[in-house]
């Protein structure tokens, strides 16, 4: 949390310094469209870079985190095509995982144990 405070702050820092002169060359609204467009690229380098690590033990992290970039980059530019379907046209798809968590875990897709007590 100290980290995630800290770049914020960072961030801030460098926003408050970078506004007057973007204001200055753009007018508020080119100023505006500056960090919009940041945004925006950056949105798509964390969707090609950053694997999704919700609720993984140390153990699943090392395995998602050891797939090749390049697969990593051709399953994030296939999420925003899932999330359309699935959110907006609710359709009923699947996304193949960058990793089968569930051999990783020994367990089947019914919870149940594999080759053990």
């Amino acid at each position: 949390m100290a980290s995630a405070t800290a770049v914020l702050w960072a961030f801030n820092f460098i926003l408050s310094f970078s506004w007057p002169p973007l204001v200055a060359a753009f007018q508020p609204q080119g100023a505006f469209g500056w960090y919009a467009a940041w945004c925006v690229i950056l949105w798509f380098l964390v969707l090609l870079f950053f694997p999704e690590t919700k609720e993984l033990t140390l153990e699943e992290l090392d395995a998602v985190f050891s797939v090749p970039t390049h697969k990593q980059m051709a399953r994030g530019l296939k999420e925003p095509g899932y999330w359309l379907q699935k959110g907006v046209f609710r359709r009923d798809v699947t996304l193949e995982p960058l990793v089968d968590i569930q051999d990783l875990r020994g367990t089947r897709e019914d919870g149940h144990k594999i080759g053990g007590a």
